[in-house]
Parts: structure tokens; C-alpha cells; sequence
């Protein structure tokens, strides 16, 4: 575990990320939360893998507290409409080389979290597959930090912050029993 700080610290001090072309950089605004970068979607962003194997399900995340934002998984494809917001990657500053990918890996990880049916090993190829087609300048290292501490961040969220439409079903809100007439959860 130290010796995988110690090589990232060492590789973030000898790298430096390639700049985002301008067309990259429209799809999305930059803010601050909390005193921390922070950005937005503007459009929808979506992206197929080139993996043949890929899975992402199918299924809609849309989110409780404005129902214009969604997620979208459709096998290979996946989508995220405009207005979602994510901040960038977790550890240390976001070069835009990175933008691209920690949106899917967020999006991603928020869905799971939420009881979207998309397996933890897909998301980190997805985020791998990503940084690659961004020509990432610290891939190795991101992509090892995420399948180790990756688990921290698939528990179930509560309160839920997106209900999940399944493909041929109607809303699932998972972990909540159905409402009864009189008020009570049901059994």
C-alpha cells in the first residue's frame, strides 16, 4: 500500500496531463462547491465501449430532485443528460485529460449506489477504456486506485438520490417497501 502512494506521488510530480482540446472542454462548466472544483454537464454526454464483453445493463437513473437529470445504460452504451454534476477525481486536482472519465466513473458509481444493476468491474474498465481514448497521462495509477478503494464507494445510498427504471418495468425504488393505503410500509 505504501509503495503504491509512494509510485503515485513520485509518477504526479514527473507527469503532466495533456490540455483538453476546445471542443472538449464545451460539453461542460466548471464551478465551485464548498470551496472545491466542481462541474456540470451542459449536454448530454454519452459513450459506447469498444469492449465486446461491455454490459451496463438497461436501465434509467433519474434523479428525485430534478427529473430533467438522467443516466441512461443501454448494454454498451451509456448516456448521462445535461445539468449532472460530479467533482472531477477524487484524489487531488482534476486535469482535463481526466474530466471525461471521472464523469462516467461518477455517474457510474452513483447509479450503483442508488441500485442500478451494473457490475463494479465494468465501471473501472469503462474508467480505464476512457482515460485511454483521453490519453491520460496517469492512467496506471488511477485506474489501481480505483479498483483498490473503488469498494468505498458502492454501498447503498440513503436517501436515495435517483430512482432507477429498470428496462420493461416501471420504478423501482429498492430497499423501500410499498406504501399502503393507510399510510403504513407494508410487509
Amino acid at each position: 500500500m505504501l509503495t503504491i502512494a509512494g509510485t503515485a506521488a513520485c509518477l504526479e510530480s514527473c507527469s503532466a496531463p495533456a490540455a483538453a482540446s476546445a471542443a472538449v472542454a464545451s460539453w461542460y462548466e466548471e464551478t465551485l462547491y464548498e470551496g472545491k472544483p466542481f462541474y456540470v454537464t451542459k449536454n448530454a454526454v454519452s459513450w459506447k465501449s469498444g469492449r465486446k464483453n461491455a454490459d451496463f445493463g438497461h436501465w434509467t437513473a433519474v434523479s428525485v430532485y430534478d427529473p430533467a437529470v438522467y443516466m441512461k445504460a443501454e448494454g454498451r452504451q451509456f448516456t448521462i443528460g445535461s445539468g449532472y454534476g460530479w467533482d472531477g477525481v477524487t484524489w487531488g486536482a482534476t486535469p482535463p485529460d481526466m474530466l471525461l472519465p471521472s464523469l462516467f466513473h461518477d455517474a457510474m458509481l452513483h447509479a450503483k449506489m442508488n441500485g442500478a444493476s451494473i457490475a463494479r468491474s465494468q465501471i473501472d474498465l469503462a474508467f480505464y477504456d476512457l482515460m485511454t481514448a483521453q490519453h491520460a497521462g496517469r492512467k496506471g495509477i488511477y485506474y489501481r486506485f480505483v479498483r483498490l478503494f473503488g469498494w468505498c464507494f458502492t454501498f447503498s445510498q440513503h436517501p436515495r438520490t435517483l430512482t432507477i427504471h429498470r428496462e420493461g418495468s416501471g420504478a423501482e425504488s429498492l430497499f423501500r417497501k410499498p406504501c399502503r393505503s393507510d399510510g403504513c410500509h407494508g410487509a
